[in-house]
């Protein structure tokens, strides 16, 4: 699980991004990445951005293929939906979650 800070913005993403790739155990997980503190630093125009992030530090020998965001309701929601679109060709699957326990559910099955 990932909670990352309220207010990060792109740059701060794409490094945390870039670390999380290559810690050892990590690419053998599943993600749940929990947005609490409401909307990050983003906005719909960064989107296609993170999606290259993503694609361009994704490892090839990665077993991922989930990866949940829990967020509340309202413009985070939206944004978060809006990405799971924009992300569809990458090598994992991203869906959205407004509760913890559903997103857990769905990433262990």
């Amino acid at each position: 699980m990932i909670e990352p800070k309220a207010g990060m913005d792109l740059r701060e993403i794409r490094k945390g991004l870039a670390r999380l790739f290559y810690v050892q155990e990590i690419p053998e997980q599943n993600r749940i990445w929990v947005f609490p503190e409401g909307p990050q630093n983003l906005s719909y125009d960064d989107l296609p951005r993170l999606k290259d992030i993503i694609k361009q530090h994704y490892p090839k020998d990665a077993r991922i293929n989930k990866t949940a965001l829990v967020v509340k309701p309202g413009a985070q929601s939206e944004l978060a939906e809006a990405f799971t679109k924009i992300a569809e060709d990458l090598p994992q699957t991203f869906k959205v979650f407004s509760t913890l326990a559903d997103a857990e559910d769905w990433v262990k099955r």
